[in-house]
C-alpha cells in the first residue's frame, strides 16, 4: 500500500466501505470571524493518508475570501 491508498485492486466502491466506519480521535475548530452572510466558501484537504489514520484541514470563508474559521482533523480507520 502506497500512502495508506489502499491495495491497487481496491475498487471505489470497496474503499469508501473502508473509510465508511470513521473515529474521530480529535477534532480543533478556531472561529476566527463571525459568519454573517448568506454564502461561504469550504475548503479542505487530507494532509496525510496513512493505513489506519487520516489527518485533515479545513477553511471556512465568506463570499468575498476573507477567513472566518479553521480545524484540523484526526480520524482512524476502524
Amino acid at each position: 500500500m502506497k500512502g495508506g491508498a489502499g491495495p491497487p485492486w481496491e475498487s471505489p466502491l470497496q474503499r469508501l466501505h473502508r473509510f465508511s466506519k470513521l473515529g474521530t480521535i480529535d477534532l480543533r475548530i478556531d472561529y476566527l470571524r463571525p459568519g454573517i452572510g448568506e454564502r461561504f466558501q469550504l475548503r479542505a484537504q487530507v494532509l496525510r493518508l496513512g493505513s489506519r489514520v487520516a489527518s485533515t484541514r479545513m477553511e471556512f470563508l465568506g463570499a468575498d475570501g476573507t477567513l472566518l474559521s479553521v480545524g484540523s482533523g484526526a480520524y482512524i480507520v476502524s
